[in-house]
């Protein structure tokens, strides 16, 4: 049995043989990406249908020596409950049962492979379900190659120091990636001050200021509240490269960062199911991996959207997964896909206008349905309200807010009180108070809103 020293130093070696090959593929032309997501389609059907018990009876009937993408529809849709509910059936390896994996998560202290190969992630929650992925040896390094190869194109230093605001738990994918990526350089230039998300504002200030990084990375939430500590004199860095990933990046966090830095905000997008998207210059959409994975936009009936029309959803194919295959697998996440091709000359269709979680909304007993944008559109309607936490109760919602300046809650409550009104909720209690911070998630996510259990 190998020591964990051993195994991650294999492992970041063999990232670093297949680091040049994938950051070729950006340069893949729209045909190309298309005959390989082509190849790989019918490879991880067929190699599904061998090794799955799941996925042999999804996939029974179908000719998968000549499917196509324009076949996946033809295919049931996978929700994160009916994955967890088949954990087992899913997995293409039979040792890999739900009973283990779950053990090795829950007795995580730091970073850990599992059996000598796997790595194990798991969801924060934010959409109600808790999922699990696995991921092999070749998977997880594809996973890290996705993350890590668009710095060659994007124009950020790749030796600048770094500050990063994310989770330090090994079970979130942020932190199993960043214990994957740490000391990479050895004994180089390059420095990563991690500071976890769920740290005291004033204590991630404190740590910054003594690091000095030139490069901020973080959830978006964590990155407003740090240009505004920096216009209030507090924070006293000068970042040239400001990127969030993980939360939705409203237009009041790009006019603060860019108040306080003068930089444009290099927004990306990712989850933890195996896919992230990066622009190639701040403010542009971003590329998605279009060798690696194929994304269906959909309605919230799940039929095909247009590219350029916002999708409610998307559906993923994870074509490299073949430990734990995700094939037509439902995400929440409201976005538009375009076709159109991109200045840099990249063949990879592009993702733009992420509103977060689409399903996110409050149902209460009466049949009435309060949908997050509106929630957000009265509360953000104050420009002093930095942060909100609103959790739904039977009779309405209380709301927790972080101010800068003066903040009317009175004014918010009975303007929440009316929206209720008019959706079809009678006599609402609302209650909205002023606090100094926010609990986060383990994961360091900030939960914006708390439905009752469904």
């Amino acid at each position: 049995m190998s020591t964990y020293q051993e195994l991650i130093a294999k492992q970041r070696a063999d990232q670093s043989e297949g680091f040049l090959i994938s950051v070729r593929r950006l340069s893949w032309s729209a045909e190309r990406l298309s005959a390989e997501r082509e190849r790989r389609l019918r490879e991880l059907l067929q190699w599904s249908f061998d090794h799955s018990d799941f996925w042999r009876e999804r996939l029974a009937g179908h000719d998968l020596s000549t499917f196509t993408e324009a076949d996946l529809p033809s295919l049931p849709i996978l929700t994160k409950k009916e994955l967890m509910a088949n954990f087992d059936r899913v997995m293409t390896k039979p040792n890999l049962t739900l009973v283990r994996v779950n053990d090795h998560v829950n007795h995580l202290d730091g970073d850990a492979y599992l059996d000598d190969e796997y790595r194990a992630v798991v969801t924060s929650g934010t959409g109600g379900t808790r999922g699990i992925f696995v991921y092999g040896w070749s998977e997880w390094i594809t996973y890290a190659l996705i993350a890590t190869r668009w710095r060659t194109r994007s124009g950020e230093d790749p030796f600048a120091p770094v500050g990063t605001f994310f989770a330090t738990n090994t079970k979130h994918v942020s932190g199993a990636l960043h214990a994957f990526s740490r000391d990479f350089a050895g004994d180089g230039p390059l420095a990563v001050t991690h500071l976890p998300a769920s740290l005291p504002i004033p204590e991630i200030v404190v740590g910054l200021n003594t690091a000095r990084p030139t490069v901020l990375t973080g959830y978006a939430s964590v990155i407003h509240l740090l240009a505004l500590e920096a216009l209030a004199g507090r924070l006293t860095i000068e970042p040239n490269w400001v990127s969030t990933n993980g939360e939705q990046l409203t237009d009041d966090i790009k006019r603060a960062v860019r108040a306080a830095w003068d930089v444009e905000v290099y927004d990306t997008w990712g989850c933890t199911e195996g896919v992230f998207a990066f622009p190639c210059r701040p403010g542009r959409p971003m590329h998605l991996p279009d060798d690696l994975a194929i994304i269906e936009p959909v309605d919230e009936n799940n039929d095909p959207v247009p590219y350029g029309q916002p999708a409610a959803k998307i559906l993923l194919t994870n074509l490299y997964n073949k430990t734990q295959p995700l094939i037509r697998y439902e995400i929440n996440d409201s976005m538009t896909i375009i076709d159109e091709p991109c200045e840099c000359g990249s063949g990879h269709r592009r993702i733009t206008d992420i509103r977060g979680r689409f399903d996110t909304f409050f149902e209460y007993e009466n049949g009435t349905i309060i949908h997050r944008l509106g929630m957000e559109g009265v509360l953000l309607g104050d420009p002093n309200v930095v942060e909100m936490q609103v959790t739904q109760t039977h009779g309405g919602m209380a709301v927790s807010l972080v101010t800068q300046g003066e903040c009317d809650t009175a004014v918010l409550r009975n303007n929440l009180i009316e929206m209720l009104i008019r959706s079809g909720l009678s006599d609402p209690d609302v209650t909205v108070v002023k606090v100094e911070s926010l609990e986060r998630m383990w994961s360091g996510k900030l939960r914006q809103f708390e439905p009752l259990a469904r």
